[in-house]
């Protein structure tokens, strides 16, 4: 035992969980113990057309609302205004915002007439944008019903006002109207569907995708070392890369397979989220397979560490990153741009690369291009050793 203990591996072996742990404890919980919100996105759509009150003053309740929202200097939130209820539907679509507060053309209409004989009680709406991050969706929705409870509060005290100053009985019908002004309507667009995480399988899509390709790129690469001595020829990539489209189409279908058939993963269009996971699946095989090829097996422990960095904070919403992750992390990883093509065809209705191939075809490309030049290093490399060995036998 004490030969044990004497043994300089045993405390290299400790200074190395101590650093591993330490990397993952950050690379997992550095970004997501504490979000707090920075100008999360949403929406208030004033259809109001307001009143004109007996004095001739005119009167419009979602106005007031407008001017309470702008009163308060909110960094978390960004205030999105809107005249037509179908703009805001657009910027849903297009994944601006998360949630839409809706005020109708008759708001103060409604409202006014509850102190009348004859009130109609006045609704609003607030549409939830379910389909972007469910993080950031949850906490938009809680805030858009505290800004309505407020609203209802502030023209519960206004009519309490009003009918002392009138002089109305208080029956008990009104008490009642008056007691909660407003009704508050739910709607929901671009809708999770059932059996799919809670909005979350385009992340553990993204990652399945990440790591199935990842030991397909390790596979292959070892493979074509070990054909050729450690040197890539152009003959060698092209087997590689032809390889990694065989090897991303059954990633990509068995993934597809197992959720949808086995585990009952709800999409409308298998083939179209196939695809879509084929494409991403076979540019990150190409990232993996340009780094491994340029730099060899000292790629695998950097692409684990980006997965084991990235992965975390592809759960949160990126208005509540810290800074520094937003703009170093998560601006440039490809898992994000993974994550918005699979959740335009799982939640939004949108066909295969609707809006071009973007940032993930152009990783593919240019990985495409560093697979290349790996084979002109190995040249330069076979080039070099033929050059030693020939001085070496004249000598």
């Amino acid at each position: 035992m004490i030969l044990l203990f004497k043994n300089k591996l045993l405390w290299i072996g400790l200074g190395i969980i101590i650093l591993a742990t330490s990397i993952i404890t950050f690379a997992f919980m550095g970004s997501s113990v504490n979000p707090t919100p920075k100008k999360l996105p949403i929406a208030v759509v004033i259809e109001d057309k307001g009143i004109k009150l007996p004095s001739g003053e005119e009167f419009n309740f979602g106005e007031m609302l407008l001017r309470e929202i702008n009163k308060k200097d909110i960094k978390s939130i960004e205030w999105k205004i809107f005249r037509e209820k179908e703009e805001a539907i657009i910027a849903m679509n297009n994944k601006e915002l998360y949630v839409t507060i809706v005020l109708p053309e008759k708001l103060s209409q409604y409202t006014s007439s509850l102190l009348t004989n004859s009130p109609t009680k006045p609704e609003t709406n607030i549409i939830i944008n379910e389909g972007m991050n469910q993080v950031g969706v949850n906490l938009a929705n809680q805030i858009a019903k505290e800004v309505l409870a407020n609203f209802n509060q502030q023209i519960q005290l206004q009519f309490y006002t009003q009918i002392e100053e009138m002089k109305v009985p208080l029956t008990i019908n009104l008490a009642k109207l008056i007691s909660d002004p407003i009704t508050i309507k739910t709607e929901k667009v671009n809708t999770v569907p059932v059996n799919n995480a809670n909005g979350n399988t385009p992340a553990i899509f993204t990652q399945i995708l990440w790591l199935g390709t990842f030991i397909s790129a390790m596979l292959l690469f070892t493979i074509a070392r070990k054909l050729n001595n450690g040197y890539m020829t152009m003959g060698l990539i092209t087997g590689q890369i032809l390889s990694g489209i065989l090897y991303t189409i059954f990633v990509s279908s068995i993934t597809v397979l197992l959720a949808v058939k086995i585990l009952n993963v709800d999409t409308s269009n298998g083939t179209s989220l196939f695809f879509t996971m084929f494409i991403i699946g076979f540019c990150f095989f190409l990232l993996q397979s340009a780094l491994l090829n340029l730099i060899g097996y000292i790629a695998s422990p950097i692409l684990i560490l980006l997965f084991l960095f990235a992965m975390p904070i592809l759960t949160m919403a990126p208005e509540m990153l810290p800074n520094i992750t937003k703009d170093y992390l998560y601006s440039w990883v490809p898992f994000r741009f993974s994550l918005e093509e699979l959740r335009d065809i799982l939640f939004f209705d949108k066909g295969i690369f609707e809006n071009g191939i973007g940032v993930i075809g152009g990783i593919g490309v240019i990985s495409l291009v560093m697979m290349g030049l790996s084979a002109l290093k190995s040249t330069q490399r076979i080039d070099k050793r033929f050059e030693n060995n020939r001085e070496t036998s004249n000598n």
